[in-house]
């Protein structure tokens, strides 16, 4: 049996959040964004995490972060080794890009507590849940200092042990 059948995740090794090259007119290079994502994984990289954290993302259309998901996937050429951020103002638009991210072929999500107010535990719960129906595992990314919600050793350890996040 080899390592990669062993493994209980669908990711291994190192993620990397990826840039997202504009060009001049601040339109999205999805050419130089493929290239990109191929050059990370001929070096060595085991995966890419497309529209992570508080980036870009928050910036581009709904068409245009779908497509940088796909482009992504497609560069990759796995879509275990995609891990997009779908992390939004609330659970209903997190969700969505999670299933999105589904239909796209990727095998797992980073998600940030809701970024558009301080949640409390029992609402970042409820969050993780959510998020996590749409079938994919979930992948919890703290950023206290940006979202203001701090996710605990405590909530993490609940959020797992009730089968919302996987790392």
């Amino acid at each position: 049996m080899t390592v990669a059948e062993t493994r209980t995740r669908p990711w291994h090794g190192v993620m990397v959040a990826t840039a997202l090259p504009l060009r001049a007119d601040l339109t999205v290079d999805y050419d130089a964004y493929a290239a990109h994502v191929a050059a990370l994984i001929a070096a060595g990289c085991d995966g890419v995490v497309p529209n992570g954290s508080l980036g870009e993302y928050q910036t581009l259309t709904d068409d245009e972060r779908a497509r940088v998901v796909r482009v992504a996937v497609d560069a990759a050429g796995d879509g275990a080794r995609v891990m997009p951020g779908v992390s939004a103002y609330g659970s209903t638009a997190s969700r969505r890009w999670a299933e999105q991210a589904a239909e796209a072929g990727c095998g797992s999500v980073l998600l940030l507590p809701p970024n558009a107010y301080r949640a409390d535990h029992a609402t970042a719960h409820a969050h993780y849940a959510e998020v996590a129906r749409a079938g994919l595992p979930v992948v919890a990314y703290n950023n206290p200092y940006d979202t203001k919600v701090d996710l605990t050793p405590d909530l993490l350890a609940r959020l797992h042990s009730d089968g919302h996040i996987v790392a």
